[in-house]
């Protein structure tokens, strides 16, 4: 493609150049300028230079970023007194010091105290879970309630947050460039041009006609000027990108719209994907609202997920609570104007002497004052509405869907019952997503991965396709080809149609880009002109190229109103 538009807007050039300055040697007829020609190919092939570099330019910024998640500094113990240094200057052996709300600096295991660890961002888990002691933790997560010592079992490099920008690394390092069919064809057209120029220059030079010759061949070579070329592929990019972004799809990688098209496998993140990312309450059970106000002052004291599903439902009341202990992974429980409020699940408040006598639920709050029940919760990360429909809208299409997550075998398991996908895999590390999309991959599978957490990055940025949902964090969004701009799976259903039409369109403006050559060609070398006497000057070649350009652009704008309903 470079030597043809060389070759193209070299001849218009240089041929104008001496028309201007030495007209007279050129008979009247070939006294014509192509300046605008040569000014326009260059144009519209570097418009397309333009989106190729920007869409294959991808940041590799999102790598800072995770590791960013690391904190700067930690709290170690030596010799019994507490020492704050930076973080990269923790050894393996080190005992740290994490409070409640703090940031776990290292990977190790706590060998004091417990904790509930906000670890969602390598499991996916909205809920946090209770870590004691002999438990591993990792660094970045964190430790939502308690108090942990945590012994240093892996520093720098070889951190599970180094490791995943390893993979990521690896992965962009994998991911091929889309090889389009115009490059692939240019590779037998511009030397077949080349040829025929000389060849058209020959047969008209010994038949004794020098200035049919010269006019013929620059013919050829101006009406075979790859501008309709050039632009067949970026002007279908350019509108499909538009419209992308009308229906709320961000194109962040143009190449994702060949890829795409031809994907048989669609795996899937739970939380925050096909479920709503967020902890709802799905029943409760109020049986005394008066004694329920003495429990707003512990609800609101907590920034805990669980506490902050249900703090609508407790009415605002007494303002201050005392002497409030905090249990990691069971609950919570201090006094309110003398009275014992205890708000936390079934093990806590047995373990605090209260009988009970209600339905096990999924995730559960109870609270108690004075040991007498007066509410409780049942609390689940709702499934999105459209999630079922647009599962087997992918099904009917052949295509094979697959839940990834970290959450529990049973949790996971009865999403996938409901929603319908084919697999579900569960309990997965991001190491674990990403291990199962490559061993697909290697059995020839073209994949998709929508997700929307750091822990979805890895296998997100391996997969011939990446989509990041709208409250996607900035990694996953960085990682994937296209981002929802908003809070709809079925746009998964109009990216894959908005591909395919985007596919088709160029396929048809490269079509008629060469069907225009294959005609233009002949007629520009004279064939015409022994049996008619019909010769096409350069005027009007570089007409019937510019008329090429305009089907192409009119084609390709087709996209901005064609339906492309799921």
């Amino acid at each position: 493609m470079n030597l043809l538009v060389v070759l193209g807007t070299s001849a218009a050039y240089f041929y104008s150049v001496f028309v201007m300055i030495l007209p007279d040697i050129f008979p009247e007829q070939m006294r014509h300028l192509y300046f605008e020609g040569a000014a326009s190919i260059i144009t519209f092939v570097l418009l397309g230079r333009y989106l190729e570099t920007k869409s294959r330019n991808k940041a590799t910024d999102f790598m800072k970023k995770l590791l960013n998640l690391q904190s700067k500094e930690a709290v170690i113990l030596v010799d019994g007194k507490e020492l704050k240094i930076p973080v990269e200057n923790v050894v393996v052996g080190d005992k740290v010091i994490v409070r409640a709300g703090e940031k776990i600096p290292v990977d190790g295991a706590i060998v004091e105290g417990s904790g509930a660890i906000d670890q969602s961002f390598v499991t996916g888990e909205s809920v946090p879970v209770l870590k004691k002691e002999g438990d591993y933790v990792i660094g970045g997560t964190i430790n939502r309630d308690g108090f942990i010592i945590v012994k240093a079992t892996k520093t720098g490099k070889d951190t599970f947050l180094s490791q995943m920008v390893k993979l990521l690394s690896e992965a962009q390092d994998k991911k091929p460039p889309v090889g389009k069919l115009a490059d692939r064809i240019v590779s037998i057209f511009v030397p077949a041009i080349m040829i025929i120029s000389v060849i058209v220059f020959d047969i008209w030079y010994f038949l004794d006609r020098p200035d049919i010759a010269f006019l013929a061949s620059v013919s050829v070579l101006i009406i075979a000027c790859p501008c309709a070329l050039g632009i067949a592929t970026p002007i279908a990019v350019v509108s499909a990108v538009g419209r992308g972004a009308k229906e709320g799809i961000l194109i962040k990688n143009p190449d994702s719209l060949e890829k795409i098209r031809s994907i048989d496998t669609a795996f899937f993140d739970k939380t925050g994907t096909v479920t709503e990312g967020k902890l709802s309450i799905t029943e409760k059970v109020i049986k005394d609202n008066e004694l329920l106000k003495y429990a707003y002052p512990l609800v609101i004291s907590s920034k805990h997920p669980v506490l902050e599903a249900i703090k609508w439902s407790v009415p605002e009341g007494e303002k201050k609570a005392n002497n409030i202990k905090t249990v990691a992974g069971k609950g919570i429980k201090g006094d309110v104007n003398g009275k014992e409020v205890i708000i936390g699940n079934r093990e806590f408040l047995m373990e605090n002497g209260i009988n009970l006598d209600i339905p096990e639920g999924k995730t559960e709050v109870i609270i108690s004052v004075d040991k007498k029940i007066v509410a409780y919760f049942f609390l689940e990360d709702r499934v999105k509405d459209e999630a079922k429909y647009v599962i087997q809208k992918l099904k009917s299409r052949g295509i094979e869907t697959v839940l990834l997550t970290g959450d529990r075998k049973t949790v996971g398991e009865k999403i996938c019952q409901e929603i319908g996908f084919d697999k579900c895999f569960t309990q997965l590390l991001p190491e674990d997503k990403y291990r199962i999309v490559t061993e697909y991959q290697k059995k020839g599978r073209k994949t998709v991965f929508i997700g929307d957490g750091i822990n979805d990055a890895p296998a997100m940025a391996v997969s011939d396709t990446g989509i990041a949902v709208m409250k996607a964090t900035d990694l996953a969004k960085e990682a994937g080809d296209l981002i929802i701009l908003k809070d709809d799976l079925r746009l998964v259903l109009k990216a894959l149609s908005l591909s395919k039409e985007t596919v088709k369109t160029i396929k048809q403006n490269l079509f008629w880009a060469y069907a225009y050559n294959t005609v233009g060609i002949p007629v520009a070398a004279g064939i015409l002109f022994p049996f008619f006497g019909i010769l096409l000057k350069p005027i009007f070649a570089g007409i019937a190229m510019s008329f090429s350009s305009v089907t192409v652009v009119l084609n390709a704008l087709r996209l901005q109103f064609k339906d492309i309903g799921d």
